[in-house]
């Protein structure tokens, strides 16, 4: 067996039934937070753009999360998949290869359910379906995929936003695999455009191209039904290594399911993940020392090689996007205002002179033994402050708040939830939208969450 076809016999044939409920639990929190980030980005200059390239009507399909009206489900899989991962505040995987779960699943799936008037609890599956192809890929991928520059949650995502659109459909495994493979030809985003807007329409694409070969291969629309492993397939191309591996594939698919073990992330900083386990250290040293900015020399950073390669260098960042690739700017900010926030991503805060002198402080660097790709497993986040008085500080951080094993607290989780939402629905919407989300499984009809979701302004 292929994994091609491993992937099309658990997408077929995973029913509600077969998720145990801790799992449904935990995806809950996910879609919790998914939503919760792509509002807040749903009035912002990316939204504003979208919005000007796809005109929402009163009587389309499926709903934008910008509030400008419904389109046809493969746009808005589109859109709200660009949203939910224009802050890069959503989720995240814990393999090796690093990618975005929620943000082409997610979309992909709420657009078509709510289209074809589906049920909480049909998303829901179908979430956790298309989540757990792309992580279980994530963790069987080789590392020199990411290292050709290639953007997972761009590929990966493809294919979980193919796997859960399939899940929706209810697809025989033929049909699947054609799917996939009809997916394998829509995937790709380049790491080149971290730091740009185009980073998130990564996701967005992947959310849309997963509706779209879903609903191809539903039709009867046919690919090369083993895309993955085939020569000059998407695993050759692409990198992926012993994810070409079907019996392997086959026997960890739902074998946990990957929300519960090891499970996957939720971020507390609104930056790119790379930038994290440094920030855990320069608030760690801050806490325990009560620094200012005025007292600091130096803030030297170290951190692996792999994270170093994605962020921007230090020269020109003075938009919300390239500030979110700047370990210079986050550690400046975390170490000025004690935390990173939302707030600290307006164009006129990351211009500041006083952020600005505060980044020329700060130098990154990779360590010795972060050298190599393989040393990944091992990363930390190192941070030494000098202080104008000599003292020498030193934090070295080897755990995430927010990754396994120390999850976000539920009560985390709402509070980064309502941070996101009040300003966009106002406090008692978004109570209602948190109180609706906690019982998707029991909702009869996806249409009653979406509908919940439209910005006040609108």
């Amino acid at each position: 067996m292929g994994p091609t076809e491993a992937i099309a016999e658990f997408v077929a044939h995973t029913q509600a039934e077969n998720i145990p409920a801790e799992v449904c639990g935990r995806a809950k929190r996910h879609i919790v937070d998914a939503l919760g980030v792509a509002l807040a980005s749903s009035q912002g200059s990316i939204a504003t753009i979208l919005g000007e390239v796809i005109e929402g009507s009163a009587d389309g399909e499926s709903s934008l999360w910008n509030g400008r009206g419904k389109t046809k489900a493969t746009d808005a899989a589109w859109v709200n998949g660009t949203l939910t991962h224009a802050l890069d505040f959503d989720d995240g995987g814990v393999a090796l290869t690093p990618m975005h779960p929620s943000a082409p699943v997610l979309p992909a799936v709420l657009a078509l359910a709510e289209a074809r008037n589906l049920s909480g609890m049909d998303a829901l599956r179908a979430y956790i379906v298309g989540v757990e192809v792309e992580c279980k890929l994530a963790s069987l991928v080789s590392l020199e995929h990411y290292r050709r520059g290639w953007h997972s949650t761009a590929i990966l995502g493809t294919l979980g936003a193919t796997s859960g659109s399939a899940n929706l459909l209810r697809l025989g495994p033929e049909k699947i695999c054609h799917a996939l493979g009809i997916a394998s030809s829509m995937a790709g985003g380049v790491q080149a455009n971290f730091g740009s807007m185009t980073k998130p329409l990564h996701a967005g694409q992947a959310a849309r191209n997963g509706v779209v070969a879903a609903l191809l291969a539903a039709r009867g629309f046919t690919a090369n039904p083993t895309a993955l492993e085939a020569e000059k397939g998407l695993s050759e191309l692409f990198g992926f290594g012993d994810a070409v591996n079907g019996l392997r594939l086959k026997e960890t698919l739902g074998r946990p399911f990957h929300f519960s073990s090891p499970g996957v992330s939720l971020k507390r900083f609104p930056t790119c993940t790379a930038t994290h386990l440094c920030l855990e250290a320069a608030l760690a040293l801050r806490s325990s020392n009560r620094l200012v900015p005025e007292q600091i020399e130096k803030v030297e950073c170290g951190l692996h090689q792999g994270d170093y390669r994605v962020l921007l260098r230090p020269d020109g960042i003075r938009t919300a996007e390239q500030a979110r690739f700047s370990l210079e700017y986050a550690i400046s900010v975390a170490i000025r205002d004690g935390e990173i926030g939302l707030r600290h991503f307006d164009e006129a805060v990351i211009q500041s002179a006083e952020l600005q002198r505060l980044m020329t402080k700060v130098h990154v660097f990779v360590p010795l033994e972060l050298r190599e790709l393989e040393s990944k497993a091992r990363r930390f986040g190192l941070v030494t402050i000098t202080l104008s008085d000599g003292t020498v500080l030193t934090h070295r951080a080897t755990q995430i708040r927010g990754h396994p094993p120390l999850f976000l607290t539920d009560e985390e989780v709402e509070k980064k939830f309502f941070g996101c939402t009040d300003m966009i629905i106002g406090r008692p919407r978004a109570q209602e939208l948190l109180n609706t989300l906690r019982r998707i499984e029991t909702t009869p009809t996806v249409r009653e969450i979406v509908s919940q979701l439209r910005p006040a302004a609108s």
